[in-house]
């Protein structure tokens, strides 16, 4: 295949489960996140991450859900390092109020379509012709082959099979990128949220220093242009979901 470019890219979601009236999955907010990375780079990326957790004396999965506060500074240097390298690239995909999507109309009557449709809003940003791009998506349920399989083939259908790409599945304990992207799709969500006091110190310290990083409201959604870390802030007011 000679010196074709060679991409991962690891993917996961915060609260992408159909919304009920239970205290317990309240959240309106729906974020989906996706994080390309030049394959050449995984090991170098990866050391730096098990450096830092080394270094800070995190011994445990990242995840948005179990921050801590006394470990800042190892968020810190993990969201800088990201932010700092060039080849990493971070996509996400941003539903503000799933109480008003209309599956019915638009999605055959289901969330699971609606899921997947938004998975290829982020991934297809993210792709480029002439690569070999392969997915990791967090591990959602049993069900979810025939739907990952689908989805493999319309993003191949889309870029006409000028790219050889496949998609997997994988924990998020088994990898540290998808870790990272948890960190950065809790903070969009948190942000969203309109129906909780932001009170959390070390979840309103992330997402500062996000913001300030990236320089824009995690909330406010990027310009499209924008591919270090874009966020498509999908608009249901036009009543095309």
């Amino acid at each position: 295949m000679g010196d074709i470019k060679e991409f991962k890219i690891f993917c996961d979601e915060s609260n992408h489960l159909i919304y009920k009236d239970n205290p317990t999955l309240r959240s309106k907010v729906m974020v989906l996140g996706a994080l390309k990375v030049q394959s050449s780079e995984i090991i170098r990326i990866n050391k730096v991450i098990k450096y830092l957790k080394h270094k800070y004396n995190y011994n445990k999965e990242v995840k948005w859900t179990k921050l801590s506060l006394i470990q800042k500074k190892f968020y810190d240097e993990l969201l800088e390092f990201f932010f700092s390298s060039l080849n990493m690239w971070f996509q996400a995909i941003l539903i503000p109020d799933k109480t008003i999507l209309q599956h019915d109309i638009y999605n055959q009557g289901s969330h699971d379509l609606f899921y997947y449709k938004m998975y290829y809003q982020a991934l297809r940003n993210l792709i480029e012709i002439d690569t070999q791009i392969k997915i990791y998506l967090d591990y959602k349920d049993t069900k979810s082959g025939d739907k990952m399989k689908q989805l493999e083939s319309v993003l191949c259908n889309k870029f006409k099979k000028s790219i050889d790409l496949k998609i997997f599945t994988i924990q998020s304990h088994e990898s540290n990128i998808i870790q990272l992207v948890d960190l950065l799709i809790g903070a969009i969500s948190y942000k969203a949220r309109d129906d909780i006091e932001h009170t959390s110190e070390i979840k309103n310290y992330i997402v500062d220093k996000i913001e300030t990083l990236a320089s824009i409201e995690l909330d406010a959604g990027t310009p499209p242009w924008e591919n270090k870390f874009n966020i498509f802030k999908i608009h249901l007011d036009k009543g095309k979901c």
